[in-house]
């Protein structure tokens, strides 16, 4: 596993409106649009700069800065035929954009320093409808759920400004089991390892969103229809 990266590029950004076209739903109203700073301020909510519309699912203490790997952008263009770049708007709502290191390198509760800042790992991200709405690619959704290439989230454990080419350095690992790739998996199919699903949903460390989709998916196995609305 990778413990070290770099910050290639930092977002930020304002709630915007966009109207869609020949979908489910009619307008976008989201901060998924975020755009490339040289520096930004981290406190416990978040970036100071930075907005988002939905906070029942999105921001919070609990994930108060989202990371994206450099490669999981590479894959996804890749695989879907995209040209995304990582250096212009955030196609999937990112702060931070991290070099060589990916969903298979970061736990859950592990500790990392980026700039002035310490922040907690809490979470992979949980793909909604949105990230097809803003890629104008249908089927964008199902795909991050289905290849974990998700990005993850953390919470802020000290504040303070992040810039442009920091280091992201791991200080403490302490579920080395439990990376951002098997929980992917888990959540996609929780019976591939059912000891491990439970040892993730009885976990201090993993942020209560995920914890409470994964008991369920658990609990309901084949039944389990949580994702159908979010997901479309």
């Amino acid at each position: 596993m990778q413990n070290k990266a770099q910050i290639l590029f930092i977002k930020v950004g304002k709630v915007t409106t966009t109207k869609l076209e020949n979908q489910k739903r009619k307008e976008l109203i989201s901060g998924i649009k975020k755009y490339p700073v040289q520096k930004a301020y981290l406190k416990r909510t978040g970036f100071l700069e930075d907005e988002q519309a939905d906070l029942n699912h999105h921001g919070g203490e609990n994930k108060a800065l989202f990371l994206f790997a450099s490669s999981s952008y590479e894959k996804i263009n890749k695989q879907c035929n995209t040209n995304y770049k990582i250096d212009e708007v955030s196609h999937f709502g990112e702060n931070v954009v991290l070099s060589n290191i990916n969903e298979d390198d970061i736990c859950i509760g592990d500790v990392y320093k980026i700039g002035e800042t310490i922040i907690q790992i809490t979470q992979p991200r949980q793909p909604c409808w949105k990230l097809s709405a803003n890629t104008n690619k249908k089927e964008m959704t199902k795909f991050i759920f289905e290849s974990g290439l998700t990005g993850w989230y953390a919470k802020v454990i000290k504040e303070g400004v992040i810039r442009k080419n920091d280091m992201f350095e791991l200080i403490q690992r302490v579920e080395e089991k439990l990376n951002i790739s098997i929980l992917n998996k888990l959540i996609v199919n929780p019976s591939i390892d059912i000891g491990l699903a439970k040892k993730a949903i009885e976990s201090k460390y993993l942020g209560k969103a995920f914890q409470n989709s994964l008991n369920k998916r658990v609990q309901a196995k084949e039944k389990d229809t949580q994702f159908e609305a979010y997901h479309t």
